[in-house]
């Protein structure tokens, strides 16, 4: 569920948030919220940044398990509405999350965030959803060639998909933070931005994208199986 993958996901955009400002380091700010998790626990899931990866991930998954089940339902092929749902669903909580850890995680007084950071954040969702959800299946069938096994050929697709693709999806978030949090930055200090912790930043996006899309889809594709089939008495 979103709860489940919350706890890391909002320690790592917290850190990514602040790391981009210039408020903290990236890893001391990632180890101060999981420090606020174990020893503050009610506290940290009432915060308003746990609020907003729930309400992100959580949404996510509803709405890749209600267009799977509409489509099984009418024999249709799934890739391009799960494609479509997830991305309106995702990209509208996503770009609202960040553009709540933009002012509540940056060093200057919250200022309105500018068209081209949204701009950005979308392109990334657009690229995002279809590596999460449309490309491992497709993939999945091309991997089960040397696996001998479809759903071993999608598990490894699944996992790998959307962590490889984070070395150019990370830039692509980054630089949305990197408008709001400098308007007036040349294309060359927008590129010694993204240069700076390059591969910290990829490898710990590579954290965050690990519980939700890695491990979370595929434990959100077997739960969705099992409790279809208990209902549908085909389990």
């Amino acid at each position: 569920s979103g709860a489940a993958v919350a706890p890391i996901i909002t320690a790592v955009d917290r850190g990514l948030a602040e790391n981009a400002s210039g408020k903290a380091k990236l890893v001391q700010s990632f180890m101060t919220s999981m420090k606020s998790f174990v020893t503050r626990p009610v506290s940290f899931v009432a915060s308003p940044q746990f609020f907003w990866i729930w309400l992100v991930y959580g949404s996510t998954y509803f709405a890749a398990n209600a267009c799977q089940t509409v489509c099984d339902r009418q024999k249709r092929d799934v890739a391009i509405p799960k494609l479509m749902s997830t991305f309106v669903v995702n990209t509208t909580t996503c770009i609202a999350k960040d553009r709540a850890f933009a002012k509540m995680f940056g060093t200057k007084a919250a200022a309105p965030i500018p068209p081209l950071s949204y701009g950005i954040w979308l392109g990334r969702d657009i690229l995002s959803m279809g590596v999460f959800f449309t490309l491992p299946p497709i993939a999945g069938k091309k991997i089960a060639e040397v696996t001998g096994n479809e759903r071993s050929g999608y598990y490894v697709a699944q996992f790998f998909c959307p962590l490889v693709f984070q070395t150019f999806l990370t830039p692509i978030h980054l630089l949305g933070y990197d408008v709001y949090n400098n308007p007036t930055n040349t294309i060359g200090q927008r590129v010694q931005f993204l240069q700076k912790d390059y591969w910290k930043n990829v490898g710990m996006r590579c954290v965050r994208q690990a519980p939700p899309w890695s491990i979370g889809t595929i434990g959100n594709v077997e739960l969705r199986k099992y409790f279809t089939g208990k209902f549908t008495g085909s389990a």
